[in-house]
């Protein structure tokens, strides 16, 4: 039977952040980042309400309508990307860009609302989703003993 405790998180750690690491093994880096906030997910409607105000001024007479919760698969990740930019992430370490330089969290964070870096968006929301959770680290130091 499942324990309400694994689906809890630290309010403290999600509200002031956490550092996680993320990435394929033998190519991560590390995140420092919030979690899923209140203002994450308000900043995260608004600008899919504004995603799809826009591409609705754009449709022709007769043609669908597109809602806040029904976007275009690549609109929807540059929404998520401005808003975990914006709302959650703090810091970024162990990233180097193609200078061999390491990336400054406000690059990171230009590249994630960027769109074009899906693939950080996604780490970027893994991490957001970890901070506050106790249970990797409660299973790592079960495994040691």
């Amino acid at each position: 039977m499942a324990k309400l405790s694994a689906f809890s998180r630290n309010p403290s750690k999600v509200a002031q952040g956490d550092e996680i690491e993320v990435g394929p093994e033998g190519d991560t880096f590390f995140i420092t980042t919030r979690g899923f906030t209140p203002a994450y997910r308000d900043t995260l409607y608004a600008l899919r309400l504004e995603a799809a105000r826009e591409l609705n001024r754009s449709q022709r007479v007769g043609a669908g309508f597109y809602a806040p919760d029904a976007l275009p698969p690549t609109t929807d990740d540059v929404c998520q990307g401005k808003a975990i930019a914006r709302e959650c992430v703090l810091g970024v370490r162990g990233l180097d860009g193609s200078d061999d330089q390491p990336v400054s969290v406000d690059d990171f964070r230009s590249m994630l609302e960027s769109g074009d870096y899906p693939a950080l968006t996604t780490l970027a929301i893994m991490a957001a989703g970890k901070v506050g959770s106790e249970r990797a680290e409660q299973a790592k130091a079960a495994a040691g003993n």
